[in-house]
């Protein structure tokens, strides 16, 4: 992986993220005197879809003891970061119906944030189980309104990129649970995320918007993939102790996340 590179154009910064805007607003909607452009609107808005996910993937490796330190860093900057972009999507809401869906999202969010707060048990993993799969069903019928909003191709490419950030974590998750014994979590339903997600990273590849820079970033995530898909399949594995399999799952994840936000935030500027 061409480390350097990676390092120069990612914002993120180890157990957390230091988001910096990308180029200027080049659209803004509604009237509630928000200063975020609507291309940033359907970023933070996929974000939301992502911490969903890794919230619960980190609180899943804090009961299997992964990287107790740096999952507890995640879980904290996640949950704080869910909460001021939840603040900034109910001012901003550019219509009735995106009101309302994150109106849902605040009121759904205080008992995931509780439970969440607790010392990690397989019960309460089975509730948050539950809760983040609530919350992401909302995060992404939001981000498709606001999507709608735009009424450009490059709308439409943020929310898949996004989407990608929130499959990588989903992926994680789903593995994670699996391996603390959560009945819902099924080896189908991570079949299903994988496919998804190499589907997109297809999709994007070939998407005309998709710029050398772009190309450049997905050729990474391409190879961060494989790493990740291989971890994935060694949860069953004889000859691979478990803790070094859930640590490798740990860290590609994230790796593909930092990816995806550097793509989401090529594409952002294009709405």
């Amino acid at each position: 992986m061409r480390r350097r590179e990676f390092v120069k154009s990612s914002v993120v910064l180890l157990g957390g993220w230091a988001l910096v805007a990308r180029g200027q607003p080049t659209k803004k909607v509604g009237t509630t005197g928000s200063k975020i452009s609507l291309g940033a609107a359907i970023n933070k808005g996929g974000r939301q879809r992502m911490l969903s996910q890794r919230m619960v993937k980190a609180y899943a490796q804090l009961g299997l003891g992964v990287l107790p330190a740096r999952s507890m860093k995640i879980l904290e900057n996640s949950r704080a970061l869910f909460e001021n972009q939840l603040t900034e999507l109910l001012e901003f809401a550019p219509s009735p119906e995106v009101k309302v869906l994150y109106q849902e999202m605040n009121a759904a969010w205080p008992a995931m944030r509780e439970n969440l707060m607790t010392a990690p048990s397989p019960e309460t993993g089975s509730l948050l189980y539950k809760a983040s799969e609530d919350i992401l069903k909302i995060a992404h019928r939001a981000t498709v309104e606001l999507e709608k909003l735009s009424g450009r191709p490059a709308g439409k490419l943020v929310n898949i990129a996004g989407r990608q950030r929130m499959l990588s974590q989903r992926a994680a998750k789903l593995y994670m649970l699996r391996e603390w014994k959560i009945p819902q979590a099924t080896g189908q339903e991570l079949k299903v995320v994988r496919d998804e997600f190499k589907q997109a990273l297809s999709l994007l590849k070939a998407a005309p918007e998709s710029t050398p820079e772009i190309k450049a970033q997905l050729e990474m995530a391409e190879t961060q993939w494989l790493f990740f898909d291989r971890a994935l399949e060694f949860q069953k594995s004889v000859s691979q102790d478990e803790d070094i399999s859930r640590r490798n799952v740990a860290t590609t994840s994230e790796h593909l996340l930092e990816i995806f936000e550097i793509v989401t935030g090529l594409y952002e500027r294009g709405v």
